[in-house]
């Protein structure tokens, strides 16, 4: 992890006192969390060494995919047509899966472009699934920054929440764009069930922030705060929309949170079934070069 974080025209420190994405010292810390008084980011806190690997053997990704492979299909194939519009079946795409875990994506994104060539970054260079392996070229984790090759599109599916240093890290994808290229991200966001929660119900907000924050989910971002990290990588929104979207059953959540009350549990399926009206638990959005960054 760099210690140093390039802030638009300035180098700040990496104080564990500051807030990481926007410089800030007001920060309120509960339990393991805290909340930027500035960007309005909710940050593991104190600050992790480094970014975790999501799997680290193949039994542990099997056992989240059995679960959860359904959800990614359709939420992958809706991030490709959100992220694509417009570009034929047929297209050559050079396509990065960064972060990308097993390796599903590249299946859905080879059936919808056939013609792609998808390459798959992960910190754990053995995560991908054999059944899925064939389907992208991989490219080591650690030769990635020296690494010539560019993309026309960059997807970070879940991914921009695991990293420790988001902003030197989009900076470093930026940088590997196509002229006209696009990274498309797709990460949590705080939505109204958060300040609620902190309002009505220590307990509760407690629950939830257990649930949603840890070692490996290490920011839920803010408008603000999304805004200030993508524009401090050079990066400007050309498409952005608020989704509900989940990538596990109900339970698995609510199992995360520790919720055990039979009417916690009945409301949050109820929840769960309503999410596409209520939620918005996503952020999407579609970036490209800012023009003073070309």
């Amino acid at each position: 992890m760099n210690q140093t974080e390039q802030t638009g025209d300035a180098y700040v420190a990496r104080d564990p006192q500051r807030c990481k994405i926007c410089g800030h010292r007001e920060l309120a810390v509960t339990a393991h969390t805290a909340r930027c008084g500035n960007c309005g980011v909710l940050l593991y806190y104190p600050y992790p060494a480094a970014s975790l690997p999501c799997f680290t053997s193949e039994q542990e990704a099997i056992e989240w995919y059995a679960p959860s492979a359904a959800y990614n299909h359709v939420n992958f194939t809706r991030m490709l047509r959100y992220a694509t519009d417009g570009q034929p079946m047929t297209a050559p795409l050079a396509i990065l899966d960064y972060g990308g875990g097993g390796g599903q994506f590249a299946l859905v994104c080879k059936s919808l472009f056939p013609r792609s060539t998808v390459y798959l970054v992960d910190i754990n260079d053995n995560s991908a699934l054999k059944e899925w392996a064939p389907f992208s070229r991989r490219l080591a984790f650690a030769e990635f920054p020296a690494d010539p090759t560019r993309f026309d599109f960059i997807f970070l599916n879940d991914v921009f929440e695991h990293m420790d240093d988001p902003i030197s890290a989009l900076r470093l994808l930026a940088g590997k764009l196509n002229d006209g290229g696009r990274i498309f991200i797709d990460t949590p966001r705080q939505f109204w069930i958060y300040p609620l929660t902190r309002l009505l119900s220590r307990r509760l907000h407690l629950k939830l922030l257990k649930g949603t924050v840890s070692h490996m989910h290490l920011q839920i971002w803010s408008k603000r705060a999304f805004g200030i990290a993508t524009a401090r990588a050079g990066l400007r929104a050309i498409k952005m929309g608020y989704w509900a979207e989940f990538t596990m059953p109900c339970d698995y959540y609510l199992k995360n949170m520790g919720i055990t009350s039979p009417a916690l549990r009945v409301a949050g399926h109820a929840m769960y079934a309503a999410a596409r009206f209520i939620l918005r638990n996503k952020i999407a959005c579609v970036l490209a070069i800012s023009s003073g960054s070309e």
